[in-house]
C-alpha cells in the first residue's frame, strides 16, 4: 500500500514540477544534498481503522452439471455436488428434456436424481444440470491516514518558495487523478522552515494522505443442523 502511494505522489509531483526541478531529483527517500534544486518524499507514519464492520456475507449460485454412463438397469444417480432446490434441467438422452415428478425425483439432502424408468443404456446419456451454493468472502475495508512529508531545498530562498507553492497546487489540483490512484484524500497539514545537514534553508510540508484496502475473508458454508427430539 505505501508502495502504491508512493509512486502516485512521485508521477504527479515529477510532472507538476517538471519545469522547475529536474525530475531524476524529485525522488522517494535521501535527496543528495549537493543536488542543488530537489524534492523528498517520505511517510513517517500511519494510522488506520476497520471500516464497514460486518461485512457482506452470504451465499452465491453457481452452476454445475454432471454426466452419467447408463446400464439400462440403473435408476438412482447421485450428484457429485449437492443441489439447490430447483434443478436447472435433467436429460436422458441429452438433449431429451425430463420433466420432475413425471420421469424422475430428487433427494435434494443425498443429491440423487431417481429415474421412474431406467435411462437408455449407453455413454453419456443421462445430463444433469443444477446449482449449488458456494459462500461468498466476508469484506473487510482498513481505511490507513498517512502522514507524508515533502522536503523541499533549493540554491536560494526564491527558488525554493517557488517550487513549495507550486508543489501544493499541483497536489490540490491533482486530486482526482491522485482518487483514480486509490488516494481517497489529501490535505496539507503544516509548513515548516530549517536547515538540512548543509545548512541550506529548507522546506517541510507535511500531508495526511488517505487510502484504503479491501480484505476477503472466506465464509465457510454452513454445517447441515439437525434437531432431533430429546428423550427422557
Amino acid at each position: 500500500m505505501i508502495k502504491e502511494v508512493d509512486e502516485a505522489l512521485l508521477e504527479i509531483l515529477r510532472k507538476g514540477l517538471s519545469e522547475l526541478v529536474p525530475s531524476e531529483n524529485i525522488i522517494i527517500g535521501e535527496p543528495d544534498n549537493k543536488k542543488g534544486k530537489a524534492v523528498k518524499i517520505t511517510c513517517a507514519g500511519f494510522t488506520s481503522e476497520e471500516q464497514g464492520i460486518g461485512g457482506s456475507g452470504g451465499v452465491k449460485k453457481e452452476d454445475a452439471q454432471d454426466k452419467f454412463d447408463a446400464d439400462g438397469t440403473q435408476k438412482d444417480f447421485k450428484l457429485s455436488k449437492t443441489p439447490l432446490r430447483p434443478l436447472l434441467g435433467v436429460e436422458s438422452p441429452a438433449g431429451t428434456v425430463k420433466r420432475e415428478p413425471d420421469d424422475y425425483t430428487v433427494d435434494y439432502d443425498s443429491g440423487t436424481v431417481s429415474f421412474r424408468a431406467p435411462p437408455e443404456k449407453g455413454k453419456g446419456k443421462v445430463l444433469v444440470k443444477y446449482s449449488v451454493g458456494r459462500a461468498v468472502a466476508e469484506t473487510r475495508t482498513l481505511k490507513f491516514t498517512f502522514t507524508y512529508a515533502l522536503t523541499i531545498t533549493a540554491d536560494d530562498t526564491s527558488a525554493r518558495n517557488s517550487i513549495t507553492m507550486e508543489a501544493i497546487r499541483t497536489l490540490y489540483r491533482e486530486k482526482a487523478e491522485l482518487g483514480k490512484r486509490g488516494i481517497g484524500e489529501i490535505t496539507l497539514l503544516k509548513g515548516i522552515t530549517g536547515k538540512n545537514e548543509e545548512k541550506s534553508v529548507v522546506t517541510r510540508l507535511e500531508y495526511a494522505v488517505e487510502s484504503s484496502i479491501q480484505i476477503e475473508m472466506p465464509v465457510p458454508p454452513m454445517a447441515r443442523i439437525e434437531i432431533g427430539s430429546m428423550e427422557k
